[in-house]
């Protein structure tokens, strides 16, 4: 695989492939936080470093602390230490640092170091102590705070740093830096580390999350074969046997109105079309995701390779953009998950054959105030509008133009207020799936980050075009 990629990689053009290396090159050269780091005592170099500091008030700064100390409210699990725990309030609650949907500001990361004695490090390893916490500026009082667990309330910067001092017995100087990226270990570069890298760091080598999480089986379905035919029934086999159904499991006939009507009544809801309309195009369009092959270059959501992965789609849309349930951070409720079970095919220019064919598909969804309908955000289906699910279906199981002999249709659905993911995942039992389910999901866009590119160039676009500022969707042709 990793020679293949190189071979493909090595035919971009000369000026972007110049352009990426000059970034490389820019990035390799910069400090790290701890190199960048300024003497505690610097006054006037804190006080620069401390005026890119995001604001909140004050009843702003008390309600999010109260979330930061609850991470068990939001079904997030324990993690290995502080630091991760620190990272993961940031990361599942904002998001990316251009997160649209956001309330307050994504605070920043305080770093605090200090020189350990000849003595400490005979006992505890490396000559320098480092320790991180999120930080806010309380434009109520006009001082900094940062967020502690083992603190019943904010603190305020100076206490925390002076109680770190006396408590550890540190002699030696302070040294002081903040990372308003996704840098958040010493030796990173604040604004090279990316978004991916960060959420991997809030649980990594945690060995605490347990949870049995079956593999996200492949969504694709040749178009000859029965959709029953890609059931897996020696896991649905032992879902039984742990007890509780699973998303498909407990899927319903999508020809059974009524019960339709009342699956679709328990998707969350939205004021109104137009705040649905506008939201699934900044969906749809916001890139925040690295690029592994080409630094420095931005990607969106996968939502040109509709072939497969729309549990890591579904997944990155609502666990990055709207975080855990409950999500005080954030202006909107996180969309539902609805899955469709069936023959599948759907028409997309994003395909050589013209259609896509699965067995299961999935996709965030919400629901009108005003109307009562219920809209499918799903731009890998219908890049220009969000469908009513009605819509959504047909449009998933069309019978005309390239799905002319699919002989497309579906069976049964479902609809997930839950972190469960794949078919076979419980949809919200709590020892079954959790936060962490999700963020396994989103990390698989990797893969088809790799897929999206290579399609581009099979379809005979410029890659880089349409992965950057110029997809599809805005030329009305597409």
């Amino acid at each position: 695989m990793l020679d293949k990629r190189r071979i493909k990689l090595a035919g971009a053009g000369f000026i972007f492939f110049s352009a990426l290396m000059q970034i490389v090159f820019a990035a390799n050269n910069a400090a790290s936080i701890l190199d960048a780091s300024i003497n505690w005592a610097d006054e006037s170099s804190k006080l620069k470093l401390l005026a890119t500091v995001p604001q909140w008030d004050n009843q702003a700064m008390t309600a999010l602390f109260d979330v930061y100390r609850h991470a068990e409210r939001y079904q997030l699990p324990p993690v290995k230490d502080d630091k991760q725990y620190n990272i993961r309030f940031l990361n599942a609650f904002w998001g990316p640092l251009s997160n649209p949907f956001v309330k307050y500001p994504r605070p920043v990361k305080a770093f605090i170091f200090f020189d350990k004695s000849a003595q400490q490090q005979e006992i505890s390893g490396p000559s320098v102590s480092t320790y991180m916490v999120p930080l806010i500026h309380n434009t109520t009082d006009n001082n900094y705070y940062i967020f502690d667990k083992s603190q019943a309330k904010p603190m305020l910067l100076n206490d925390w740093v002076n109680n770190l001092r006396e408590a550890q017995h540190y002699p030696g100087a302070v040294r002081f830096n903040i990372c308003d990226g996704y840098g958040d270990l010493p030796t990173d570069v604040c604004q090279q580390k990316n978004y991916q890298e960060e959420t991997k760091d809030m649980d990594r080598d945690s060995g605490i999350n347990l949870l049995h999480k079956p593999k996200i089986p492949s969504a694709y379905r040749p178009i000859q074969e029965d959709w029953t035919s890609r059931i897996d029934q020696s896991r649905l086999a032992q879902r039984l046997g742990m007890g509780g159904g699973s998303i498909y499991e407990q899927s319903i006939d999508w020809n059974n109105l009524d019960a339709r009507n009342k699956l679709l009544n328990t998707v969350v809801s939205w004021p109104n079309f137009q705040t649905i309309k506008a939201n699934f195009e900044k969906i749809r369009d916001i890139r925040y995701f690295q690029d592994e092959d080409y630094p420095g270059f931005a990607r969106r959501v996968t939502w040109l390779y509709p072939d497969d992965g729309c549990w890591t789609r579904a997944s990155a849309v609502i666990k990055d953009l709207f975080g855990p349930f409950n999500n005080i951070a954030n202006n909107f409720t996180r969309p539902s998950k609805v899955f469709a079970f069936g023959n599948l095919c759907a028409n997309t220019s994003n395909s050589p054959s013209g259609r896509v064919t699965w067995w299961y598909h999935t996709a965030p969804i919400v629901r009108d105030a005003e109307t009562n309908l219920t809209y499918v955000l799903d731009p890998a289906v219908s890049p220009r509008v969000p469908l009513t699910m009605e819509n959504w279906i047909a449009a998933i199981t069309s019978r005309s133009d390239a799905c002319a002999k699919s002989r497309s249709s579906i069976d049964t659905f479902n609809i997930c207020n839950g972190y469960g993911t794949g078919p076979y995942n419980s949809c919200n039992d709590p020892t079954k799936v959790d936060y962490t389910t999700e963020v396994d999901a989103m990390l698989d866009q990797s893969f088809y980050r790799y897929e999206e590119r290579s399609r581009q160039q099979e379809l005979g676009r410029d890659a880089n075009a349409v992965l950057g500022n110029q997809p599809p969707w805005i030329n009305a042709n597409n």
